[in-house]
């Protein structure tokens, strides 16, 4: 009893840290967040995706395909609550919490004692690098948790030889593929490594038959549609422009250039540099997250106290005789970075989630060390006290200079421009919505209208039916034309940089919406 108290309380933990006031934070839902919570409505309502196909595999949205297993997964959270902020992050931060408790017994079944696995869980519940993405409503949070519960029920299936067990692995293995890009590639590699290491002699049939029923389909995906292609031409290196421009694309100026550097050693090179960049201390424990501009204080994936406890886990593994656990932790090591280095991005931490469960297995076996010199109450204690300091840290960057550095980045104000436009559109003929917005210059570009449809009740159903915004209503930058109608009574609510030139002085102003950093983002002009 004591020991499911035990869990029950660091879940409980965990669950707080991601649901408190998690419609508030972040500071607003992403472009990402509305089409994944608005195509889970749409489901819900009609069965179709936003584009009208039914149920579909992949879901195109906000500019490439999405995944399906987190929209799928709001629906039920749509249907309780509505669709609004919490109904969208809600199952994200509850398949959060829930990883805590699965990688709790991941711990234990490889023989880390069940005391130092509870610590591990408690460093999981509390790392700013898992907090931030649970509450922010992306896949790889749901795909981190079937990663680490396929491979629990994997090692579960090695020692109890039950039926059961290698049709859960499978399941949860291919859950995680199809709910984040990075573990198409990680977990056949992760597969094909843990029936090496762990040589499971009977059911494997059984576990290869099960995950080929998930494969097909996604094989489909990659061959017959541009579901997968369009994804990877977005995201890879391969399309990074710096790369591109040095590619020789076969016109070699001399044999010396064919041979020292060709297009193979120049994109192995590029490659070999971002994976590098992975294993930069810097990245792990003080610009990981990049919660606030270059200068300014920040967050690595790690709490600074998990420094020394990385150390001792290193030591500790390299003393044990757990030969599968040193083996995993190897494995985990090399191949975590692996998917995220074949983007385009500069150290990315969400593609590099996956990697997490390597530094919760090495931080573990440092409490191991510690609990081998050190009473459980001690090493708890001192714990909790020195990750209190780092926690104290990461609450105030995340509460308050990260909503005031990026809050244009999450799209702040769109909702309240939603809402607006909704409440008013009675009282104008037209009302213009721009797609771009910026405080330093029009630099993002938006999906006004998914915003529209997550925040009020603006003709869903003839949207859902028809795939029409309502007449009335446009998206897109203003025009002279906008402000030299007779008889037509506009609305147009862009940012600043939309009303310069031409339209400079047009219009009257009769509302404005400002960044979290004081700047102007939106002004409501009348014509």
């Amino acid at each position: 009893m004591a020991k499911k108290l035990i869990i029950i309380g660091i879940f409980l933990l965990a669950f707080f840290l991601r649901i408190w006031n998690i419609s508030k934070y972040p500071v607003s839902i992403s472009m990402d967040e509305a089409a994944f919570g608005y195509n889970a409505y749409s489901i819900l309502k009609t069965g179709r995706d936003e584009f009208g196909e039914f149920l579909p595999l992949a879901f195109r949205s906000a500019g490439d395909y999405k995944p399906p297993v987190d929209v799928y997964l709001m629906v039920p959270f749509v249907w309780a609550f509505g669709l609004n902020e919490f109904s969208i992050r809600l199952p994200i931060a509850l398949l959060g919490s829930l990883t805590v408790i699965s990688f709790i017994y991941l711990l234990i079944s490889f023989r880390l004692s069940r005391k130092a696995s509870y610590l591990g869980g408690i460093w999981l519940a509390i790392s700013p690098w898992h907090i931030y993405y649970s509450r922010g409503g992306v896949g790889s949070i749901s795909s981190l948790f079937f990663l680490i519960t396929g491979v629990l029920f994997f090692t579960l299936w090695v020692k109890r030889k039950e039926f059961i067990y290698p049709i859960i692995s499978a399941i949860f293995l291919s859950l995680s593929v199809w709910a984040y890009h990075a573990e198409r590639l990680f977990i056949p590699l992760l597969t094909v490594f843990l029936i090496f290491l762990f040589k499971p002699k009977k059911k494997v049939i059984l576990f290869i038959i099960v995950t080929l029923i998930f494969a097909i389909p996604f094989i489909k995906l990659a061959f017959f549609t541009p579901a997968i292609s369009q994804r990877a031409s977005v995201t890879s290196i391969l399309s990074e422009r710096s790369l591109v421009n040095a590619l020789h694309n076969g016109n070699y100026q001399n044999l010396k250039e064919r041979i020292f550097d060709n297009d193979i050693y120049l994109v192995y090179r590029h490659w070999l540099g971002k994976y590098l960049n992975y294993y930069d201390l810097r990245f792990w424990f003080w610009k990981g997250l990049q919660l606030t501009p270059t200068g300014y204080p920040d967050l690595g994936l790690l709490m600074v106290i998990d420094l020394p406890l990385i150390i001792l886990g290193i030591y500790s593994l390299i003393k044990s005789k757990n030969t599968k656990l040193k083996y995993l932790s190897l494995f985990w090591f090399f191949a975590g970075p692996f998917p995220a280095s074949l983007t385009m991005n500069e150290q990315h931490p969400l593609r590099a989630l996956v990697w997490l469960p390597f530094f919760g297995i090495i931080i573990t076996s440092g409490f191991e060390y510690l609990l081998a010199k050190f009473k459980l109450k001690k090493v708890l204690i001192g714990y909790l006290v020195l990750a209190l300091f780092n926690f104290i840290y990461f609450f105030d960057i995340y509460i308050n200079q990260f909503p005031r550095f990026y809050s244009e980045y999450w799209q702040y104000g769109y909702k309240q421009v939603a809402i607006y436009a909704c409440n008013n559109k009675d009282k104008y003929d037209e009302i213009v919505i721009s797609d771009t917005f910026g405080s330093d210059g029009p630099l993002n570009s938006g999906l006004p209208y998914l915003y529209m449809l997550t925040f009020c009740d603006w003709d869903r159903q003839s949207y859902l039916v028809n795939g029409k915004h309502q007449d009335k209503i446009r998206f897109r930058r203003a025009k002279i034309e906008d402000f030299e109608r007779n008889n037509i009574k506009t609305l147009i609510i862009g940012s600043p940089w939309d009303f310069v030139g031409e339209l400079k002085n047009k219009g009257i102003i009769i509302d404005k919406i400002q960044f979290k950093n004081g700047k102007d983002a939106f002004w409501f002009v009348e014509s």
